[in-house]
C-alpha cells in the first residue's frame, strides 16, 4: 500500500487549482469582452441615431472604418495574449504531470521494495 498517499495526490490537487484559476481567468476575460462589446454597440447605435445629414453620415462611416481597424488590432493582440497564456498553462500542466509520475513511481517502488522484504 502507498504510505505517502498525500504526496502522490499533491500534484493532482495542484492541477485542480491550476485548472480552476485558468477557467476563472478565461471567464473574466469573456465577461470583460462582452461588457466592452455592449458598450461599443450602445455608443455606435447612439452615434447612428444622431446622423442628420450627409456630413454626419460620412463622419459616422469614417469612424466605423477606424473602429473596424482598431477592433482587428485588438483581436490580434488578444489572440497573442491568449496563446501565451495557453502555452504557459500547458507547460505548467506538463510539469505537474511529470511531477505526479515521478512521485507515483517513487511511491510504488518503495511499496514494492517493502512488500518483497516482508
Amino acid at each position: 500500500m502507498l504510505e505517502n498517499f498525500d504526496n502522490v495526490i499533491a500534484p493532482v490537487q495542484k492541477l485542480v487549482e491550476l485548472n480552476k484559476a485558468q477557467v476563472e481567468k478565461l471567464v473574466a476575460a469573456q465577461q470583460e469582452a462582452a461588457k466592452n462589446y455592449i458598450e461599443l454597440t450602445e455608443a455606435r447605435i447612439k452615434a447612428a441615431s444622431e446622423i442628420k445629414d450627409q456630413e454626419a453620415l460620412a463622419a459616422f462611416i469614417k469612424e466605423q472604418v477606424e473602429l473596424a481597424q482598431s477592433g482587428y488590432e485588438k483581436i490580434v493582440e488578444d489572440s497573442k495574449s491568449l496563446f501565451a497564456d495557453a502555452k504557459a498553462y500547458n507547460e505548467e500542466v506538463l510539469k505537474l504531470v511529470q511531477e505526479a509520475n515521478a512521485q507515483l513511481t517513487e511511491e510504488v517502488k518503495s511499496a514494492v521494495e517493502k512488500a518483497t522484504k516482508g
